[in-house]
């Protein structure tokens, strides 16, 4: 049984973290709570632990449920940004885990990759700013499911071998197109398409 909510949250958010989404699955194998946290600035480490244990320790509080007694799973991430909290890519700069065999408060685990990368100013690459890469990115996407669209427009599912061969021609075709629009080279559209992903350019 998915829930949204069961139970008080004593966990109010504050200027500088606040909830965007959770979930809450109520279960005979186990009663999971999931959070999904946005930072506001640019968090120290002691700052992002102190905020999840805080939420570990009221979520773990919560009673109510239907198939136990307070929560068996706990899985709390802290993000940069609501795009990169709503990607679903696994893009957190700080996360803390609980499962149901787990005794004790587990440890939180901070990216100091994503970390840092939050207190650098955008910066041009290529020739391009953030801003055109993100348009250069969702092209890229639009791209893609135009290539798909086409792809299976022309072909049947019952030839999905050749559907999918021509979704790639089509793909390349029309990426290569981007490039030279964007006065870029193939490689260069391949690292703002990783960038894109990274960053949860996706949901923005």
């Amino acid at each position: 049984m998915m829930v949204t909510a069961c139970g008080p949250d004593e966990t109010a958010d504050n200027d500088r973290f606040s909830l965007v989404n959770e979930e809450i699955n109520d279960v005979p194998v186990k009663t999971q709570i999931e959070q999904h946290v946005v930072a506001q600035g640019v968090p120290t480490k002691s700052e992002l632990e102190t905020e999840i244990l805080k939420r570990f320790r009221a979520a773990g509080k919560r009673s109510g449920f239907r198939y136990h007694d307070s929560p068996t799973n706990i899985y709390i991430y802290v993000y940069g940004s609501k795009e990169q909290a709503r990607a679903e890519q696994g893009l957190w700069i700080a996360m803390l885990a609980k499962n149901y065999s787990d005794t004790g408060e587990p440890p939180v685990l901070i990216d100091e990759g994503r970390l840092a990368a939050l207190s650098k100013a955008p910066e041009d690459r290529f020739g391009l700013s953030e801003d055109v890469r993100k348009t250069v990115f969702k092209e890229c996407v639009e791209a893609e499911n135009r290539a798909s669209r086409e792809a299976m427009e022309r072909i049947p599912d019952s030839r999905l071998t050749e559907q999918t061969s021509l979704g790639n021609e089509l793909t390349e075709k029309y990426n290569a197109q981007l490039a030279a629009k964007h006065s870029i080279n193939r490689d260069q559209l391949v690292e703002i398409q990783v960038e894109g992903f990274t960053k949860g350019w996706l949901r923005q």
